[in-house]
């Protein structure tokens, strides 16, 4: 907080009123936002994007057992596409999705959760692509992955 104001905290930042080109439809799982973060900006050299995010991230287009989820996040994400001019979507998953483990039933283990995900964000991927057929759409799933005793964070493009 600022000092001598108390409740106040000003962004270092300038303020840049643009439009960005890209769309991050993402799962909201706090272990996965900082990692999320590093992919776009370094990985994919994304500078700006706007963010989509809620617990499953692309899952909601497939959600037909939940229509009133399918149908606000269809809508939130038209508005967004025609707002911020979108030429690209990427959509991102990861291992061990508390969201996925909550909506399925019966036991699951990883490698059958990791299945499920990969499948859905290719159905969810041909969902984007009929809703917005001039706009380029990407997959991706992150898993953790050991190296050197530490777990890190991968990123694997889904097709």
């Amino acid at each position: 907080m600022e000092q001598g104001k108390e409740g106040i905290f000003r962004s270092s930042l300038p303020w840049a009123n643009s439009k960005t080109e890209t769309l991050v439809i993402s799962c909201s799982d706090h272990r996965f936002q900082v990692h999320f973060d590093q992919f776009l900006k370094d990985g994919l050299k994304l500078d700006s994007f706007g963010r989509f995010t809620l617990p499953g991230g692309p899952q909601f287009l497939l959600a037909a057992d939940v229509p009133m989820f399918e149908k606000a996040g269809r809508r939130w994400i038209k508005f967004l596409t025609r707002h911020l001019e979108v030429r690209q979507i990427i959509c991102l998953a990861h291992e061990d999705c508390t969201w996925y483990r909550e909506i399925s039933v019966g036991p699951l283990t990883l490698s059958l959760l990791k299945e499920r995900q990969v499948s859905d964000l290719r159905k969810a991927k041909l969902v984007l692509k009929e809703m917005f057929p001039k706009v380029a759409v990407r997959m991706f799933y992150a898993h953790l992955q050991e190296q050197k005793k530490t777990l890190l964070v991968e990123f694997a493009e889904i097709y």
